[in-house]
């Protein structure tokens, strides 16, 4: 009778300890689990505040986002020619010569010739130049070249970018246009972007520097794609004031050459303004 009760006495414990565990380890995995949920809001709190930090609203000016209309020849898609500039075709750069981004819906087949025209606010041109597109639609940049005139601190500078579609560049342009204005960085800037603590295009991205803070993630995207730099370029692409997540899946091109060379006359009017 002892060896039987103290067999059931065991047998007892034994559920008892094994409960005992089964509680615990399953206290713990609710605790992983609400530690990791946790940590997903904060991350999405993150991003979501990191997101809203990003603000390229504003004041803006005339211009033209979005290519498009009947009379270009050039072929309809589903996504027009766009500029990646914000809403208010308003963007700001530290560079003296920066760089320009822009989504082209068409193949080097479909388009005859290209043309990049800046001009300064008295309707003067400082660079006009054509390019040749590359073979397959998709995101592409320009850049102006060291024989252009470089950007004066303060001033705003008018862009237009075109393709022609037709036999030649007498046909009408698919066209878009904005505006850039060169500033000068703050010393509190500049050692921001030297300390490298920070990705360069986050630092730009907070202070509203569109330019360099487009094209500083793309070319890191062109050089060692990630995760991370796909979503840090969503979130700019995404940004209050830009609201271009249709072009977040575009492919990156790279850079177009030009292939003339550059216009310095800076008494030629834009009464001589090309068909648009």
């Amino acid at each position: 009778m002892k060896l039987s009760k103290l067999l059931t006495n065991l047998s007892i414990a034994t559920i008892i300890f094994i409960l005992i565990i089964c509680f615990a380890d399953s206290l713990a995995q609710s605790r992983a689990m609400i530690t990791s949920q946790n940590q997903a809001t904060e991350e999405q709190s993150s991003e979501s505040s990191e997101r809203n930090q990003l603000d390229f609203s504003g004041d803006g000016r005339p211009g033209r986002r979005t290519g498009g209309g009947s009379r270009s020849l050039c072929p309809t898609s589903d996504i027009p020619l766009t500029a990646l500039i914000p809403n208010t075709n308003v963007g700001t750069t530290i560079s003296d010569r920066p760089t320009l981004w822009f989504y082209v819906p068409y193949s080097s087949q479909q388009v005859s010739a290209g043309e990049f025209v800046l001009q300064d606010e008295q309707e003067n041109d400082l660079n006009r130049q054509s390019f040749t597109l590359p073979k397959t639609p998709g995101l592409i940049s320009l850049s102006l070249p060291n024989t252009a005139p470089s950007l004066v601190a303060d001033k705003s500078y008018r862009w237009y970018f075109k393709v022609y579609c037709g036999s030649s560049s007498s046909s009408t342009a698919n066209f878009v246009e904005g505006w850039i204005k060169r500033i000068i960085p703050s010393p509190d800037l500049e050692a921001r972007l030297q300390n490298q603590a920070i990705p360069a295009y986050k630092i730009y991205g907070s202070e509203s520097i569109w330019y360099d803070a487009l094209n500083t993630v793309a070319q890191m995207r062109l050089a060692n794609n990630n995760l991370q730099l796909e979503r840090d370029w969503n979130q700019l692409l995404n940004s209050t004031g830009v609201d271009l997540n249709n072009l977040s899946q575009e492919p990156l091109i790279g850079e177009v050459r030009f292939r003339s060379k550059v216009t310095t006359d800076l008494s030629l009017s834009y009464s001589t303004r090309l068909r648009l």
